[in-house]
């Protein structure tokens, strides 16, 4: 294929993908280049079989003056932030040895002070400041491919240029009104919600913890205007995270969790993930509500097994309760489809578990699934790196509040829905979707073919770009010395518990960048196995 003759077609797609491009970018030459990467991702199928992504990007690079239109794409505003933020770069790149030595001293002063003036809830050790794509650098120039994104939060990766124009739009016209006034970018993505979903009704707000939180309180005031008293439990399943708030850390079905915050919240019974027959016992004439991830986060990356969620909407039906679906790290097309709930009963659902997708078995429907819920959470990813979480149900159980049952200050606000709209665009696109399940694909291969070699894994388990890699009996509680390990050769992974290394990169990483960040992991892994063999000796 020659690219020359696709010139027209690939400056259509330029404006409709990338948007507003800052006027600097076209200088910088990692800015723009990584975002010829992004496009590339966004091509047609059949251009990508023919052209690889590396020839893409020189293409584009070379002819980038006759691709984009400067006096339409690019925005003048901008100017004076790229600047500064040039700057930085350009400051970062030309310290001399001298100045490094004083900006580390300073760095260890900051956290020293962060040591004496943050409440002891984590233990970082590294201070970034700035970041691009899938790369973020530390305050001393180090640079780490970041295979977390913040913990499935920035889907998109750092700095999209769609989600900065729409942030510094905003920034200029509104920033906050509380919810006795309405907002246009609060409006929006609430109906976008709604027509890309089941729901009929959205409630905004902040966070994970608090999108749960609403659940809960909606669904029991649903029950008690049709139900007795007596009908107010809500069942959640062992190994769940649903927040940190009283409440929702009594939903979570983890001991560990809610250690000394006694006495709990009443009315939560707990029943063993994936065990159709207990749940059938437990779900009963008392249960106003059922509470599950579809693949539980923080309990080791753990996906629900085919089945299980339609069994529990089965029973949920046979005894009037309601049904909530927790897609706050799983949702915000994480797996491969818009929610991880839309597995369920998939032509594809079996099939692809665990399995190097072929380009035939990607389908690019938004859900080919019938299972629909009462209710379900959103949150990290939605809002494309700022706080955002939302609760969607249906006008059914929505009517269950009235004016004064419920509200926030913050959420929904303005600036964070504007961005989260331009979020919700990128990533709830077929083209998206399919990546992500190709990328996913890349991934456990990677980590086999690791496994193959050093025997590190139990398993490998998760959807599209939410993997966790399950610790063989021997390496069992390394997960922690492990990411310590990642991070000194230049890549940022989680973990889900002491067993599991827990993969959520952004979903538009491009493939340079993935398969640097996979060898970064390998490199680190290798180095652990040697270290513990010959400790061991």
């Amino acid at each position: 294929m020659q690219l020359e003759d696709q010139l027209p077609r690939i400056r259509k797609l330029i404006k409709e993908k990338l948007g507003t491009i800052p006027k600097n970018t076209l200088q910088n030459e990692e800015l723009i280049r990584n975002a010829f990467r992004r496009l590339y991702q966004a091509l047609p199928r059949m251009i990508r079989m023919a052209v690889s992504e590396n020839l893409f990007v020189e293409f584009c690079m070379t002819n980038r003056e006759r691709l984009i239109n400067i006096s339409d794409s690019v925005s003048e505003k901008f100017s004076e932030a790229e600047n500064r933020f040039n700057q930085q770069y350009q400051t970062n790149n030309t310290e001399d040895s001298a100045k490094t030595v004083n900006v580390r001293a300073d760095t260890s002063k900051l956290l020293e002070t962060a040591k004496k003036v943050f409440v002891p809830t984590y233990s970082p050790n590294l201070i970034l400041s700035r970041g691009l794509g899938a790369k973020v650098w530390d305050r001393d120039g180090n640079e780490y491919i970041d295979l977390g994104s913040g913990i499935s939060v920035n889907s998109s990766g750092h700095l999209d240029p769609d989600l900065q124009n729409e942030l510094y739009d905003q920034a200029g016209k509104i920033w906050h009104t509380t919810n006795l006034f309405l907002t246009e970018p609060t409006i929006k993505l609430a109906e976008a919600l709604v027509n890309a979903t089941f729901a009929d009704r959205v409630f905004f707000c902040n966070s994970g913890a608090e999108a749960n939180e609403a659940a809960i309180k909606i669904a029991r005031k649903f029950s008690s205007l049709v139900h007795s008293e007596e009908k107010r439990e809500i069942l959640t399943f062992e190994g769940s995270f649903h927040g940190r708030t009283l409440t929702t850390v009594t939903a979570t079905a983890q001991p560990r969790y809610q250690q000394g915050f006694e006495p709990l919240p009443k009315g939560f019974r707990y029943c063993p993930f994936n065990d159709f027959d207990t749940a059938a016992e437990m779900i009963g004439p008392n249960t106003c509500a059922v509470m599950i991830e579809p693949i539980q986060g923080e309990g080791g990356v753990n996906p629900a097994k085919t089945g299980f969620l339609q069994h529990l909407r089965d029973l949920c039906n046979k005894h009037q309760a309601l049904l909530i679906f927790d897609e706050i790290q799983c949702g915000m097309g994480r797996t491969g489809k818009l929610f991880g709930y839309q597995w369920e009963k998939s032509r594809d659902s079996e099939e692809t578990e665990g399995a190097v997708l072929n380009e035939e078995k990607i389908h690019h429907e938004a859900t080919l699934s019938d299972l629909t819920p009462d209710i379900v959470t959103m949150a990290k990813a939605l809002g494309g790196g700022l706080p955002l979480g939302a609760m969607l149900c249906t006008e059914e159980v929505a009517q269950a509040f009235k004016p004064g049952d419920h509200g926030t200050t913050f959420g929904g606000n303005p600036i964070v829905t504007a961005v989260a709209a331009a979020a919700f665009r990128k990533i709830n696109a077929p083209e998206m979707m399919q990546q992500v399940q190709e990328k996913g694909a890349v991934i456990r291969k990677h980590l086999d073919s690791l496994n193959d070699e050093l025997s590190l894994f139990e398993t490998i388990r998760g959807r599209g770009m939410m993997l966790g890699a399950v610790l063989s009996k021997a390496w069992k509680g390394k997960a922690p010395a492990m990411v310590t390990a990642c991070q000194e050769q230049g890549v940022l992974l989680l973990i889900a518990g002491p067993d599991v290394l827990r993969f959520l990169p952004p979903l538009n990483i491009s493939d340079e960048e993935l398969e640097t960040g996979l060898n970064y992991v390998s490199k680190a892994l290798r180095n652990v196995h040697t270290s513990e063999l010959s400790a061991s000796e």
